[in-house]
């Protein structure tokens, strides 16, 4: 057990990090890797030396770029907790430290959980450096035979790799980032399943500001208007993310305005979206602007930001196969008559931008459905039946007849189902009885709960 020992134990830690990353943190790695940067330009080692620990962001940065692919950052991760431990075991050993290879495995370990619970894996990368270093240094130093591990050491090592790895996999925190990641992830590919799947009525009581996901989501599946109000939204501000200008508000934001058709309002917000990372741009906000730039028909941006992608060891390949592709090209040419000073603008009244999109010829089922969820929940019922009015309906969706009846129209002339219509009248029945209790319990999880609600609030 003499040499053996530690590469077991190696083996042990790289299979446990691994596994554990591949299972509980893996769209949380493939996040971490859309919001690196890594390019061979003088300004991007300028920016990087310019900080601190300018060489451990470097090797993590460079790494980071790979995480977007699936597993490689658990991979990565566990390479590189398990080159800390052998690296760390040797130094130690050098340098006549007693039970060596405990500490090793414990300071491994330790940065295993660290790298966990943060933002990135940047502390792995710093003592991986560090122990490199020290390792280094320690060839200096006369070599010391190898003691054999005995037992209770393993069983030490055992149980700490074992708790960290219990950590990392039962952590609220870190499976509430994963949760985050994986359906930001799902809302960028159009996995609208996937994202229905982890933003459920449930778990939104405990996480509501994951909600706009699940009614982006809704509009595409066509369920906006049969569950909207089956999720506990409380006001209308929990239906999107305006004017929120945090990393998670211009994300959807710029995909909102994305699968919308509104362009230049998604090529706005990833702009925001860059602005809150250290070298104000991602290789996720340099594609987007690339994807955004060529629908408009920009295409001199397209070769501007794919020769900037073109310096990325990760992206480099496909940046030149764009530029190829774009080469000669003549950007679009707006309509003549088309001025800048008289094109219309977004806002922060999001009803009136749908609106503006429309005029704009802009328009979409999705629109369509969020123009109307907005109106309702506002308590504006009249503009609601207006605007219902407007659109054809193979089927009304269950909370659009539920605000038809509140706004008091002819059931029959809109083609109300018998099924609603029933339990309007019975919860007519119970408030004009003052059986509130039963009203709460009937009017749970449809348009009429909310507008009561708010109603009580004074709110409408």
């Amino acid at each position: 057990m003499k040499k053996r020992g530690k590469y077991i134990i190696a083996a042990l830690l790289f299979v446990g990090v691994f596994c554990i990353g591949a299972i509980f943190q893996r769209y949380t790695a493939i996040i971490q890797g859309q919001n690196s940067l890594f390019l061979f330009t003088g300004d991007y080692f300028r920016e990087t030396f310019a900080a601190s620990w300018p060489l451990s962001h470097l090797l993590e940065s460079f790494c980071l770029q790979f995480y977007e692919i699936p597993i490689v950052g658990p991979l990565l991760n566990a390479l590189a907790a398990t080159l800390i431990f052998l690296l760390f075991n040797f130094f130690l050993q050098r340098i006549r430290v007693p039970f060596h290879t405990v500490e090793a495995a414990i300071i491994a370990c330790l940065c295993w959980i660290f790298a966990a619970i943060a933002t990135t894996p940047l502390i792995l990368f710093k003592v991986l450096l560090i122990s490199s270093i020290l390792a280094f240094a320690a060839l200096l130093l006369k070599k010391k035979e190898a003691a054999p591990i005995r037992i209770w050491e393993l069983i030490t090592i055992a149980v700490f790799l074992i708790s960290a790895a219990l950590f990392v996999s039962i952590s609220k925190d870190i499976r509430s980032d994963e949760t985050t990641a994986k359906v930001r992830y799902a809302t960028y590919k159009g996995d609208w399943n996937k994202v229905l799947e982890n933003v459920t009525p449930q778990s939104s009581i405990d996480r509501p500001e994951m909600m706009p996901y699940a009614f982006l989501a809704m509009g595409y599946t066509g369920e906006l208007g049969e569950r909207l109000f089956t999720y506990p939204i409380q006001n209308i501000e929990d239906f999107d993310m305006e004017g929120i200008q945090s990393v998670e508000g211009n994300y959807f934001n710029s995909l909102l305005n994305y699968y919308m058709g509104n362009y230049n309002e998604a090529l706005h917000h990833i702009f925001q979206y860059s602005c809150h990372f250290p070298h104000g741009m991602t290789h996720f906000s340099l594609s987007q602007m690339i994807r955004y730039n060529n629908i408009l028909g920009n295409y001199t941006m397209v070769r501007k930001y794919a020769q900037i992608v073109s310096r990325s060891p990760r992206y480099s390949s496909s940046a030149s196969k764009l530029l190829k592709r774009f080469e000669g090209a003549q950007d679009s040419i707006p309509p003549a008559g088309h001025l800048s000073s008289g094109a219309r603008t977004t806002t922060n009244n999001p009803q009136y931008d749908l609106l503006q999109l429309a005029l704009a010829g802009i328009d979409s089922g999705i629109a369509q459905e969020r123009f109307l969820c907005y109106l309702m929940l506002q308590g504006d019922l009249n503009n609601f039946v207006e605007a219902f009015s407007i659109f054809k309906w193979e089927r009304i969706p269950r909370h659009y007849e539920e605000a038809l009846l509140l706004a008091g129209v002819d059931p029959n002339v809109f083609g109300i189902s018998a099924a609603t219509q029933k339990l309007f009248y019975e919860i007519s029945f119970a408030m004009a009885q003052a059986d509130i209790p039963t009203v709460d319990r009937m009017a749970k999880g449809t348009y009429w709960e909310y507008y009561f609600r708010k109603q009580k609030e004074g709110a409408f």
